[in-house]
């Protein structure tokens, strides 16, 4: 039996319906082979009935690992996909998104491993904004993440590694510049996933200026240094609530 095309991995904690809503859709963005894999984090089994009626791969944690870093490296071992995608079990795929990032993935023929991005939306209760990424380069990434989670591919041969631990957040922004060091980015302009905010009790700024939040960003930033980068980091610190003069953000290979 041939392997699959894509593996999705979906970590989930204790919300069934959004997990059937998220599932559902991953039939509707690809018409290739694939293969589901729910990693769940709640101690009642949520996720079981939901995963079961889609096929899926399933992962009872039972409470132990926990957090979605944890549980998208599980799938990552279970994974025997060509090539993987993430999904958060509160956002799913739009018709036709996976499809597309798989075509234009396969189109690269010999030209090597590449990461196959597309543009997203993000909605509440009261709007709808698509995020087009069009012109999107590595040195965007490393000053702050663009990219989410469910809006991209990338080759399971490629694998450098799975999601950092340590990281109290952010994994998912280290995990994407990490295999940009060694792979092109390569845009795709179709809206691929809808990320589903009308859960969120604060507001995207509030929770960016939660005390301490600005540790992983100094963190990444110490590990992929950008010397001509330094002011422009310095600017996202500000806007995080972190003084910090662009001199002191000169970090070079040697540290």
């Amino acid at each position: 039996m041939s392997a699959p095309a894509i593996s999705v991995v979906v970590p989930t904690y204790q919300r069934p319906q959004l997990l059937e809503r998220a599932l559902k859709s991953i039939g509707e963005a690809t018409s290739a082979t694939h293969e589901i894999i729910v990693i769940d984090d709640s101690p009642d089994g949520s996720g079981f009935e939901a995963a079961r009626r889609y096929g899926a791969k399933y992962v009872f944690k039972a409470g132990k690992q926990r957090g979605s870093s944890a549980s998208r490296n599980i799938g990552l071992k279970l994974a025997t996909g060509e090539f993987l995608a993430f999904l958060d079990d509160d956002d799913f795929f739009n018709p036709g998104g996976l499809d597309a990032l798989l075509q234009e993935a396969r189109n690269g023929g010999d030209s090597g491993d590449r990461i196959i991005f597309g543009d997203y939306s993000k909605f509440t209760f009261e709007l709808r904004t698509k995020v087009a990424l069009a012109g999107l380069t590595l040195d965007h990434l490393l000053v702050v993440n663009h990219i989410v989670m469910g809006s991209f591919l990338l080759r399971r041969t490629s694998l450098d590694g799975g999601f950092d631990l340590r990281m109290r957040s952010h994994e998912d922004w280290e995990f994407i510049l990490r295999h940009a060091q060694s792979q092109p980015l390569h845009h795709v302009p179709i809206d691929v996933v809808s990320i589903d905010k009308t859960a969120n009790t604060t507001t995207s700024t509030e929770a960016r200026r939660r005390p301490m939040f600005w540790l992983d960003f100094i963190s990444i930033y110490s590990r992929y240094p950008a010397l001509h980068l330094a002011e422009f980091r310095a600017k996202q610190l500000a806007v995080l609530g972190l003084a910090m003069s662009k001199d002191m953000l000169e970090f070079d290979d040697e540290i």
